[in-house]
């Protein structure tokens, strides 16, 4: 009788273990954030461009709040960033080489259930992106669905002369 009491303990405690799933695979498998691909342009003299994908001195953080996501972050050629879930806007501040810009996302929120372990994932579709600033010359959506943090979905343009 004992071995059976073992046995069924046993296997109760595996089934409740396999269950289980940790915080950290539903925050790896569901994680949703915007991404951002820095371009520019930089033209000599002899109005001869070059484009450029490495960036370095960007600093990355969300307006009127603490959290800097990316601070003076050398040899980037895309940040991510989240989007908000309680409102509909986002704004984030963009630093280069002392420049600060400002980038307005316009998005749609999407609660999606992913299981009873991890709940729900809030995803997003980006209607509109503009900027405010200096050294920023446009903003382009190039995929509105942010689903995983594998796309781009904005592109940031700038030119610099040389």
């Amino acid at each position: 009788m004992k071995t059976k009491s073992v046995i069924l303990w046993f296997i109760l405690t595996s089934l409740f273990i396999a269950g289980c799933q940790p915080d950290e695979v539903c925050r790896q498998n569901t994680g949703v954030v915007a991404g951002i691909a820095l371009r520019g342009l930089a033209v000599d003299t002899n109005d001869l461009a070059t484009e450029f994908t490495a960036w370095d001195s960007i600093t990355v953080q969300g307006l009127n709040n603490d959290s800097v996501l990316y601070d003076n972050r050398k040899n980037i050629s895309r940040v991510l960033v989240p989007l908000r879930i309680d409102t509909n806007v986002t704004v984030f501040t963009l630093n280069w080489h002392g420049e600060e810009d400002i980038v307005y996302f316009r998005h749609d929120n999407t609660r999606r259930f992913v299981s009873m372990a991890c709940g729900c994932v809030v995803y997003h579709t980006i209607d509109s992106v503009w900027c405010k600033g200096t050294w920023i010359d446009s903003v382009k959506i190039i995929n509105a669905a942010v689903e995983t943090a594998e796309q781009d979905n904005i592109k940031v343009f700038t030119t610099i002369d040389l």
